[in-house]
């Protein structure tokens, strides 16, 4: 066991302690009562979601970096993880949108719960297969392939979900504190793995991985009394989509964050899935200095996040989101070019908080207030199509790095999307108009 290997292991262990234990969530909310920076916190409802959050983004960090290392180890082929990942976003290209309509159709809550319960079986089916030296490569792709799917399902009734939970005042603070949890347990999550890896193997990995999607289901039970939804009258799928498309069509401000994010998602932030490879051909590390780097960009949402939800609900939002947006490319193409272990750990700090700590948080707040109840789950359903191209995203940036290499894919990927950005954001006059 290194000693990255142990560092991380205990860092991680530490922060799945504390966001485990069911009474720390009253605690928390009675402590940092007076803070603005954790005022969503004061709605029990909310403060149950955000812990269940906490296990679930734990969980799905965890994954990505089994999963690539799984499929090194299988295959020893960079080639086959950017396939992985793709075969993992296509399902939630494809079925993005009607995850959304049955959002708005269906129990959120219940839906969250049996969706959890769907990813935790599979998982634990990967992980028996992989003790008892029965797994093979096209069994990664197959339950890969599922997990897309369910969380194509999963992700609207997720975000779409915040706003019964808060009142409006509060928005920017719930999604602020939601991103911090999420992306901040999606990256210290590869931490933990990697230092489970390291000691028991990537076997027993997985159904800790398991365990820990299921465990959310505990917090979910837990929320109660959520506002009643008017009743949605009865149309047809293609009626529903077809209404969730016209709104965004018709509002500017919906049309723009929408497309700059899908751009952030497919050419910047697709690196995250890939790291395995990039670091075992660049860096020459493994798991645990892997584990290590992702907690840095990390702790850089974690800071990100609080001084967003710090800033409460403040006017100016889409100048904040190209800033973050120019920042990134710099930053992440830094990161590109360092040969050196901890001059890249110390970029990933930015990295991390310029992306997941500003940009993704603030642009699913805009979304999120200018978009009609009714008409959330459609509408964050086509905003949930970047997380989908994220994965979808790995496949050519792996196949560029083995064309030229792994620095100019990474910063060719960073320059498109702040192309995209500067495009939309601030040659077309929506974001620089708006004040809220």
């Amino acid at each position: 066991m290194t000693f990255a290997g142990l560092l991380i292991l205990a860092s991680g262990f530490l922060l799945m302690t504390l966001g485990g234990i069911p009474w720390l969530a009253p605690k928390m909310a009675a402590a940092m009562h007076n803070l603005q920076a954790f005022n969503a916190l004061r709605y029990r409802n909310y403060r149950w979601f955000w812990l269940n959050g906490a296990t679930q983004a734990m969980a799905q960090g965890m994954q990505f970096l089994i999963l690539g290392w799984l499929v090194l180890d299988i295959t020893s082929s960079s080639y086959q993880l950017g396939l992985v990942i793709f075969a993992f976003g296509l399902p939630n290209l494809l079925f993005a949108m009607l995850g959304g309509i049955i959002a708005d159709r269906a129990n959120r809550l219940k839906l969250l719960i049996s969706t959890r319960l769907y990813v935790s079986v599979l998982i634990f089916a990967l992980a028996i297969l992989r003790i008892t030296d029965l797994l093979e490569i096209w069994q990664v792709y197959a339950v890969v392939s599922l997990l897309g799917t369910v969380q194509a399902l999963n992700g609207p009734a997720r975000m779409a979900i915040v706003a019964d939970l808060v009142k409006r005042d509060d928005m920017m603070n719930a999604v602020s504190l939601h991103a911090m949890v999420n992306q901040t347990g999606q990256i210290i999550g590869p931490a933990v793995a990697g230092g489970i890896i390291e000691l028991a193997g990537i076997g027993p990995t997985l159904m800790v991985n398991g365990g820990l999607y299921l465990s959310g289901i505990v917090f979910l039970s837990l929320i109660r009394g959520l506002p009643p939804r008017s009743a949605a009258r009865k149309a047809t799928l293609l009626e529903d989509l077809r209404a969730g498309l016209q709104c965004i069509r018709s509002t500017p401000i919906l049309y723009t964050v929408i497309g700059m994010t899908v751009a952030f998602a497919f050419f910047a932030a697709s690196y995250r899935h890939v790291m395995p490879a990039f670091t075992k051909e660049v860096l020459e590390i493994g798991a645990g200095g892997t584990g290590l780097l992702l907690l840095a960009a990390g702790l850089g949402s974690l800071l990100g996040n609080l001084i967003l939800a710090s800033l409460g609900d403040f006017r100016r939002k889409a100048r904040l989101l190209l800033v973050s947006v120019l920042l990134l490319s710099v930053v992440l193409t830094m990161f590109a070019w360092s040969p050196w272990f901890w001059a890249s750990w110390i970029i990933l700090l930015f990295v991390g908080a310029t992306s997941f700590g500003f940009f993704t948080p603030l642009a699913t707040t805009l979304i999120q207030l200018n978009v009609p109840s009714e008409l959330r789950g459609r509408v964050l359903s086509v905003f949930q199509l970047a997380p989908a191209v994220h994965y979808l995203g790995a496949l050519p940036l792996v196949v560029a790095a083995n064309v030229i290499s792994w620095p100019v894919a990474i910063t060719g990927g960073a320059a498109l999307s702040l192309f995209v950005a500067l495009w939309l954001g601030l040659w077309r006059p929506v974001l620089r108009h708006l004040e809220e």
